[in-house]
């Protein structure tokens, strides 16, 4: 009997325990602040450790952390490197995003792209078009990390470049703009038109003495101005008033340059560049990279990148990017990433290396 009457004791011991550790746990945790409200130095101690798509899906848990990842969005994102484009001209409902430094894939649902493809990037969205035209077809704008979307009309002639950009004409307006270099029209959308203007250069296209038409080849904005760059090295200011034109600039020459050329707007600097081919390796002597010396009104030739490294793709856009800001071990400065011509990442340096690849 007194064994029994002890245990019996020692139960209801044990459990008047359980009951006060589970009442001292409730109450404890009644103290604990929301996981919405911790500190900022602790939600940059988390986002340190993310990638660019872990980022973004961050800010998607409440409005404290949205918060947080907006405020900082642009500085995190301009310290990471950049991410390869996989988008199936066969993809309904997927992307995927590769890191050539951490050799990790990421995956990306976006919305229905049945019967949509992709030729170009700008300002971070995916520029998407309709693989049959129609009299309805649209340029479809799509950012594959925030999921926002713009919707635009097709322009009336011939494009196979677009640029998305934030102009001070004199307040800021955002406007689209839509040109090919087989066809002498630049064409611009406003946000608040209803149709497209065009700009027709015609008299310039047909009545060049060169050994091929005059042509505007590409577009940057620098500044709240959008740079335009002709087929021979010649730079140009888009003025989008009532009677739009194209201001070319009195630029020292560099001389012939026609093996394919690309603007750039990078830190505050215009870069041109020389000697890009689609679908075709670049050694570094075939690629020139030019910053327009906006004092001397002359394209400067830029020999080393120092610290820096360039990111080449003429069909979705190059890149300029500091590499001693990054973590990971395995990376280049002061050469050329050329990530747009094979399967693989090619590398051209600066100061005499061999090329490589990965």
């Amino acid at each position: 009997m007194g064994i029994e009457r002890e245990r019996e004791r020692e139960r209801e011991s044990n459990k008047q325990k359980w009951v006060e550790r589970e009442r001292e746990a409730r109450i404890y945790i009644g103290k604990l602040r929301p996981w919405s409200e911790l500190h900022e130095a602790l939600l940059r101690l988390i986002t340190k450790q993310l990638g660019p798509i872990d980022y973004i899906m961050f800010g998607c848990v409440c409005r404290g952390w949205r918060l947080h990842v907006t405020t900082h969005r642009q500085e995190f994102m301009a310290s990471q490197p950049p991410l390869l484009l996989f988008l199936s001209t066969q993809a309904k409902r997927a992307s995927y995003f590769y890191s050539i430094f951490e050799q990790r894939l990421y995956k990306e649902k976006l919305p229905n792209l049945n019967g949509k493809s992709c030729f170009g990037i700008t300002r971070g969205y995916l520029v998407m078009e309709d693989n049959k035209k129609r009299a309805d077809s649209q340029i479809w704008l799509l950012n594959p990390f925030t999921r926002h979307e713009l919707h635009f009309p097709s322009p009336p002639n011939p494009y196979s470049r677009v640029i998305l950009a934030s102009l001070a004409t004199p307040l800021q307006e955002f406007v689209i703009i839509a040109f090919c270099i087989w066809y002498p029209s630049l064409q611009f959308f406003r946000f608040k038109d209803l149709s497209w203007t065009v700009h027709d250069y015609s008299d310039k296209f047909n009545g060049c003495r060169g050994p091929s038409p005059w042509a505007i080849v590409d577009g940057a904005v620098l500044k709240g101005k959008l740079y335009v760059l002709t087929s021979y090295a010649k730079i140009g200011v888009l003025n989008l008033n009532s009677m739009p034109h194209v201001t070319l600039l009195e630029v020292k020459n560099t001389g012939y340059l026609h093996r394919g050329l690309q603007l750039l707007a990078y830190d505050e600097q215009l870069l041109m560049i020389n000697g890009l081919m689609n679908g075709i390796g670049i050694m570094k002597e075939e690629c020139q990279v030019y910053e327009l010396n906006f004092m001397k009104m002359e394209w400067m030739r830029i020999q080393n990148f120092t610290e820096q490294a360039l990111f080449l793709d003429y069909d979705m856009g190059s890149r300029f990017s500091i590499m001693t800001i990054w973590r990971w071990s395995r990376h280049y400065s002061n050469c050329i990433y050329n990530v747009g011509v094979t399967c693989k990442c090619i590398l051209n340096f600066l100061d005499g290396r061999d090329q490589g690849s990965f």
